[in-house]
């Protein structure tokens, strides 16, 4: 693992009340990948909205987060859509 090559994936409930936990990963995730503060904030900004999404069309399902950092992009699949974000932006 290193901040140019790492994965993880989780499973969060379909609740609003925790898509503050998707962004708070999302910006450790941005953060460790060394993405500039503006593109990072904007990245999470999208990842959150995908996430409250998410949450609002399906409640109480279960959501799944995958966080993919490879070939010079950082990816977050969140109930199935990816978002993606080149680390040199």
């Amino acid at each position: 693992m290193s901040p140019e090559s790492f994965e993880f994936t989780l499973t969060v409930r379909g609740d609003v009340r925790l898509v503050g936990v998707v962004r708070g990963l999302c910006a450790h995730a941005a953060g460790y990948a060394r993405l500039a503060e503006a593109a990072g904030a904007t990245f999470c900004e999208r990842v959150t909205r995908a996430a409250e999404e998410a949450a609002a069309a399906h409640p109480d399902k279960p959501c799944r987060l995958v966080f993919d950092c490879h070939d010079g992009e950082l990816r977050v699949t969140v109930a199935g859509h990816t978002l993606v974000q080149p680390l040199a932006a």
